[in-house]
């Protein structure tokens, strides 16, 4: 769950979880919490929506918040506002609208209920819910409904350069969530939900409040416990363990960054990672720096505990609306026993996403899904023409997203955002332009390592977004490569090719049919194209009375639209950012407030503000870090070469991978007690 109400927590992200064994010792609370009627709740697998009253007493009405500094939503997505919010081919735009009109035509007969919950005079104070229709994510509802998971309310936000401000109550010390739940009368919650679903059945709604479980059966852990988890550390060397003495020594690595051997980078607790150190097909020597194999591990065997005993715990559980294994998982509240925010138990489906279905990730799909091959089909057509013309239902859909993105900003982010929506998975394939590099005005080329780098910081909310980097210079040849009979799709795949209605974006695959595998299914371009999104109106604000603007190259050149992403837009501002505080400021609607530093740290840029903004960008910056050392990063001799040196090590590496590596890490495993 996001959003408004942040990210629901899982067990291991708890503050006292610290290690293996407080990972248990959670379940073993949960163990004895579920066990009373009602305790639990279902958590819906929906799309989350934050709804908020406004208006003052002779003009209230219901609005959206999406939780960010934009005053949009902190004056309220009302009504009339939807659409400045979510561009026209939004998926939620809709919705929103149906679930506006049901909130404010039930307004009148529940303005004593909003009073109760301190909603009428605060809107610092908000619905934490969910909407279902139909397939909303992953799991397929029989209907449609708005749940109501409680109420909560914002801290209060000063943003650090701008000064936009949004109200809310005071932030405890070393809180970074934007919100917390906060108590009421659930006699009042539940008059709530009963005048609403008066009004919602006119729309064809259900509206729900908590979902209570009811214990089925008993809960034991102890088959879960002694199942062996094996760590392929070389071909020829592993490590087995029952779960249970894994986590006796294992520590909460929590989102540690850790570097792959592909010069990327993830963190400790990342599903993809998980699903390549269980399934064993790649050995740490070749998967993970030996650094970081530690965090890696450990990572790997709280995640397998968290997913199976979740397992363990929902199995035994039923609810008014079915199996709890059908549904996204269970949530917990009891600050006494968890703290003052719900945490979740979601046993597989905290991997469902890799495999584009509840509860079905098997090891293949897991290693498929990394590696960028097609993800295996068990129910796989007998026949070509089977393979053409099988149900819909059981396509595997792939959006492919291909640019050379020099660089990614929020223009492309919000493309692959929607498609994210629309496909089980999406594939970003990044082109190598050779003859038409793009450099930044200093003279630096963004190269596609840098444009993957961006991608998957950017796309770090989306589990179901993939980059690769295609060693074609044209995003077209790129493009027919990937779906033709030599790429990784499998027959009675459906493709969709990501596009938007701007300019003539729909002709550049207008022959793909051609080059497309026998049995790929695409779908025409026409008929999946968005429409791009623009920027807000606080950056055309800012850009307005800015002196910046007037070397901006969408204000200068004839036929460009300022309002559009361009990226000559951002590689401008990029140049100006080491000295233009403002152009910082500017180039937040190209990346996202919390991504800005991350992006100039990959490329290399020192704006003076980088350090105040944490260990993110400075995570993300490793090699600009090496190079200050140096004796100054922001000399483009000195990167060059560095550059260049930092390719010459990393074919070392992968060349001495040999025997030494593997005795070296098991040393380390030995000092540590992972190997015994």
């Amino acid at each position: 769950m996001g959003g408004a109400a942040g990210h629901m927590a899982h067990p291991f992200d708890l503050g006292w979880v610290n290690s293996g064994s407080d990972l248990l010792d959670f379940f073993e609370k949960a163990k004895t919490f579920v066990e009373k009627k009602g305790a639990g709740a279902v958590k819906i697998d929906g799309v989350n929506v934050s709804f908020k009253v406004v208006g003052d007493d002779e003009n209230k009405q219901f609005a959206v918040d999406r939780g960010s500094l934009k005053p949009i939503d902190i004056e309220g997505i009302t009504m009339d506002r939807v659409d400045d919010r979510f561009p026209e081919g939004h998926g939620m735009r809709p919705a929103i609208r149906t679930l506006l009109s049901i909130l404010n035509a039930a307004l009148p007969d529940i303005k004593s209920e909003l009073e109760e919950l301190g909603m009428w005079v605060d809107p610092s104070r908000f619905l934490n819910t969910e909407y279902v229709e139909g397939t909303t994510n992953v799991t397929e509802y029989d209907e449609n409904f708005l749940a109501i998971h409680g109420l909560s309310q914002f801290y209060h936000k000063i943003h650090s350069r701008n000064g936009q401000e949004r109200p809310g109550m005071e932030r405890p010390e070393g809180v970074k969530a934007p919100s917390v739940e906060v108590p009421y009368n659930p006699k009042t919650m539940e008059n709530l939900v009963k005048k609403l679903n008066i009004v919602a059945e006119e729309y064809g709604f259900q509206v729900y409040g908590s979902v209570p479980t009811e214990k089925m059966d008993e809960i034991d852990f102890s088959s879960t416990l002694s199942q062996p988890f094996t760590v392929k550390v070389s071909d020829d060397r592993e490590i087995t363990k029952s779960l249970k003495e894994w986590l006796s020594e294992a520590t909460n690595p929590r989102y540690k960054v850790v570097k792959l051997k592909d010069g990327s980078r993830t963190h400790a607790l990342h599903k993809q990672l998980y699903m390549n150190i269980l399934n064993g097909e790649t050995p740490i020597v070749n998967l993970i720096e030996d650094s970081d194999a530690e965090a890696a591990i450990y990572g790997a065997v709280l995640m397998h505990a968290t997913r199976m005993l979740g397992n363990d715990v929902m199995r035994s559980l039923t609810s008014p609306m079915g199996d709890v294994m059908n549904h996204e998982g269970i949530v917990m509240r009891d600050e006494k026993l968890f703290g003052s925010n719900p945490v979740k138990i979601t046993g597989d489906f905290i991997v469902g996403n890799l495999g584009g279905g509840f509860g079905q990730v098997t090891e293949e799909e897991g290693e498929g899904y990394r590696s960028g091959r097609a993800l295996p089909d068990s129910d796989a057509p007998n026949n070509e023409a089977e393979a053409q013309a099988g149900p819909e239902e059981s396509r595997q859909k792939i959006a492919l997203i291909p640019g050379a993105f020099k660089p990614p900003h929020r223009g492309h982010l919000g493309m692959v955002e929607e498609y994210a929506q629309r496909a089980d998975n999406v594939v970003v394939l990044i082109s190598s332009p050779v003859k038409s590099s793009r450099k930044l005005p200093n003279g630096r080329e963004i190269t596609a390592d840098d444009s993957k780098k961006i991608w998957e910081t950017l796309v770090s909310h989306l589990p179901n977004v993939e980059v690769q980097i295609s060693p074609h210079a044209s995003p077209i040849t790129a493009t027919y490569d990937f779906i033709g009979k030599d790429g990784p799709l499998e027959p009675g795949t459906e493709v969709i090719l990501g596009v938007s209605n701007k300019g003539r974006d729909v002709d550049r695959f207008s022959q793909a049919e051609k080059y497309a595998k026998e049995g790929v299914i695409l779908t025409p371009p026409g008929y999946s194209a968005i429409d791009p999104i623009s920027h807000s109106t606080y950056y055309m604000d800012i850009l307005g009375h800015s002196p910046l603007k007037d070397e901006m190259p969408s204000m200068t050149t004839s036929g460009k639209d300022p309002r559009d992403f361009h990226a000559s837009d951002m590689r401008y501002l990029l140049g100006q950012a080491e000295s233009d505080e403002e152009a910082v400021e500017l180039l937040e609607d190209f990346t996202g407030e919390d991504n800005i530093f991350d992006v100039l740290a990959i490329l290399g840029l020192n704006t003076g503000l980088n350090e105040l903004a944490g260990g993110n960008a400075m995570a993300a910056g490793a090699v600009a870090g090496a190079v200050g050392a140096q004796g100054g990063p922001w000399k483009r001799g000195n990167l060059d070469q560095e550059n260049e040196e930092e390719k010459k090590r990393s074919r070392l590496k992968k060349e001495n991978a040999d025997l030494s590596m593997v005795d070296e890490i098991m040393r380390l495993f030995t000092e540590r007690g992972i190997m015994r």
